[in-house]
């Protein structure tokens, strides 16, 4: 299935921003905590114009609590970015690892290395089958992502970015203040934060 998704970043406090949505119908339906170590083979070659090809051949250990279980993973993301480094779609492969710190070590034997760690505290609010993730990260800030339900295998660019159009819509029409940014990248913020 190929995803499509938004991340807004939030531009008031997240208590308001929930209280809007609460007023709308909104209900709490997961709280979640995640902490990704992104992993990449090609760490000496970062530079700041090789950001998104690092990140797309990178590796994550992920460590997730979800209703006080403990999930543990290693994923990879295949995204497909657009000629102005903009996120068109997404498709993850994920792979249960009860291990991960073996998991590091056998990545670390075939010259993988730690590039960044994003953590953050994910609290979903869902309404009609339209579900919003604030995600306060840390280091970075609290964001929303919004992810789109529908298979978007097939379709054109042209279509991808008006279906992103009236999600972020869909959020203004909320009332939440947010920036006008469409795809705010976690882990792309906190690599140039931490190395340029």
């Amino acid at each position: 299935m190929k995803q499509i998704e938004i991340t807004v970043r939030l531009n008031e406090d997240i208590e308001s921003a929930i209280k809007k949505l609460e007023l709308q119908g909104f209900k709490k339906i997961r709280e979640s905590e995640v902490n990704d170590v992104y992993m990449t083979s090609k760490l000496n070659q970062l530079s700041k114009d090789n950001i998104q090809d690092i990140l797309r051949k990178c590796v994550l250990l992920r460590y997730l609590k979800l209703e006080g279980k403990e999930i543990k993973k290693i994923t990879y993301k295949n995204k497909e970015i657009d000629k102005y480094g903009e996120v068109i779609s997404e498709q993850k492969i994920n792979l249960d690892c009860n291990d991960l710190e073996n998991a590091r070590k056998l990545f670390e034997h075939l010259e993988f290395e730690e590039l960044v760690r994003v953590k953050y505290k994910v609290v979903v609010y869902s309404k009609d089958n339209v579900e919003y993730a604030f995600q306060d990260v840390e280091n970075l800030g609290t964001l929303i992502e919004y992810e789109g339900t529908k298979d978007f295998e097939g379709k054109s660019i042209k279509e991808i970015n008006e279906a992103k159009d009236k999600m972020y819509n869909e959020i203004k029409n909320t009332g939440i203040n947010i920036t006008k940014e469409k795809d705010v990248k976690k882990a792309y913020e906190l690599i140039v934060n931490k190395y340029f």
